[in-house]
């Protein structure tokens, strides 16, 4: 097994089922595998004179063990939601005409993991003809849109530049401002406390990297102290159960002073359903 972690060490995993099950190998095949190591063992010892006759031999033990059922036929690919399982297919393609065991696990592990939706990958190869892929997903949590573009971003801030944000625009916010995506975890925990009205949200702007403007669909705009951030939602979510604000038609409630609560009105409808788009 291959599991894709920095700061480990590669496991490469072949299981052996079984042959008298799954296919008939005989005796003479297994010795087939045998010589294979044989050769490989010999080609490295070798001198360079006697390396074309190794390789010769090589390829033909290679069509030996493909004719005795010691290829690739089965790809089983697991735990893949957003990341196309025909982005692992044509990694993997490129073996259809060598024996298993030629096979370089670490290879399309790297490719893999290349692409931005992957955490984690594993690999199992199952003789005598099946590659196990098991896939670890990055989560979205939110739309970052930075310099007129948009990715989606993981809680711990990074972005998955391959996922298709249109996709997920009704299912995340957005979030804007210098280190957003960095502290968006954060501010997140908080306001999904109150689900019936984080539903509401559709943008987060992060001040200054310091604390954050809360934009609503119904036009409101409130903007949260810097600290004491869980007290503040707790007023706005008791001012809606209490006087329904998001249907008041305010523009602004302002918190940033734990001491008072300031409200705007904007008569202008324009202004009051104003919306960015992606």
């Amino acid at each position: 097994m291959l599991k894709s972690n920095s700061n480990k060490k590669y496991h490469f995993k072949t299981i052996f089922y079984g042959f008298a099950t799954k296919k008939t190998i005989k005796l003479v095949n297994l010795s087939f595998l045998f010589l294979s190591l044989l050769f490989l063992i010999g080609w490295y010892f070798s001198e360079n004179s006697n390396k074309i006759l190794i390789l010769n031999k090589l390829k033909t033990s290679n069509q030996l063990l493909i004719n005795s059922g010691f290829r690739i036929e089965n790809i089983i690919i697991a735990g893949t939601n957003n990341l196309p399982k025909d982005y692992i297919n044509n990694i993997i393609k490129i073996y259809n005409d060598v024996n298993i065991f030629k096979i370089n696990l670490s290879t399309i592990h790297n490719k893999i993991i290349k692409n931005s939706w992957v955490k984690e990958a594993y690999i199992e190869r199952v003789l005598p003809n099946t590659l196990k892929i098991k896939i670890l997903e990055k989560k979205p949590i939110a739309i970052w849109q930075n310099n007129k573009t948009n990715k989606l971003v993981t809680a711990n801030g990074e972005v998955i530049s391959h996922g298709n944000v249109n996709i997920f625009k009704n299912d995340f916010p957005i979030i804007k401002g210098n280190k957003s995506k960095e502290n968006i975890y954060s501010i997140l925990r908080i306001l999904e406390a109150n689900k019936s009205l984080f539903k509401n949200i559709w943008s987060l702007t992060f001040i200054n990297q310091r604390r954050w403007d809360l934009h609503f669909n119904q036009g409101l705009v409130v903007r949260l102290p810097a600290q004491n951030v869980n007290e503040a939602w707790e007023k706005i979510i008791k001012l809606q159960q209490n006087y329904n604000i998001l249907n008041l038609k305010l523009t602004e409630i302002d918190l940033r002073n734990p001491k008072q609560i300031l409200g705007k009105i904007n008569f202008d409808k324009r202004v009051i359903f104003k919306r960015k788009y992606l």
